[in-house]
């Protein structure tokens, strides 16, 4: 595991050109997001898919959050969007809102057979994150997110843990220090042509009940 220590001089231009390299060679990279370390994979390389989710030691439940660049990036990775999922993405994107959207037939198999097994889609969101956008900017695809802890353990805040957890899997690892968790993303889905929070998070249950005023 390569470790970069991320500070405000920190080039960020070259930092996410090199994350890009790291995920377009199927390696995985760790970076903080939303108040927690995350792990990221390339999700259109069915291996790197594999060793992110065997990271994690999942045995229930797999990954299944996707990152993605900007609404154009839904028809990569969503079958269909329903007209009110693609309304609240335009009103709150890139805040914390993620829509469940069953994956695309082109995904890798392992999508379906795996990570979408449990409900049968995926979660969607765009990261606020500069460095990530440029990530996905210079990658040209959506990516696989998890957060960096083992199964049913926690650990996702601190850099000690997470180099005791995946030094072995995940080839670079940008490091910030100790992270203050923040509120976790709001998630919708589409339910009979409503929309339905699955949890509620950053983005409020009044915001998103507005949208259908």
């Amino acid at each position: 595991m390569k470790n970069i220590k991320l500070t405000d001089g920190t080039d960020k231009s070259a930092l996410s050109a090199e994350i890009a390299q790291v995920l377009k060679m199927g390696g995985l990279v760790c970076l903080p997001c939303g108040g927690r370390y995350r792990i990221l994979a390339d999700l259109f390389n069915e291996e790197a898919v594999i060793d992110l989710i065997q990271s994690k030691g999942r045995i229930h439940k797999a990954p299944s959050l996707v990152f993605v660049g900007s609404e154009a990036h839904l028809a990569q990775v969503a079958a269909a969007v329903h007209p009110l999922a693609l309304k609240a993405a335009r009103a709150f994107w890139p805040k914390p809102l993620t829509l469940l959207v069953e994956p695309h037939a082109d995904l890798p198999s392992i999508i379906g057979k795996q990570l979408a097994a449990e409900h049968g889609k995926i979660g969607v969101r765009v990261p606020a994150e500069p460095i990530l956008a440029a990530v996905i900017a210079a990658l040209g695809r959506p990516l696989l997110v998890s957060s960096a802890n083992k199964e049913k353990k926690h650990g996702e805040t601190s850099p000690a843990q997470i180099r005791k957890n995946f030094a072995t899997r995940v080839g670079l690892f940008i490091d910030r220090g100790d992270l203050a968790a923040e509120p976790l993303s709001t998630i919708i889905d589409i339910v009979d042509d409503q929309i339905v929070i699955t949890r509620e998070g950053a983005v409020s249950a009044d915001a998103i009940h507005a949208l259908s005023a």
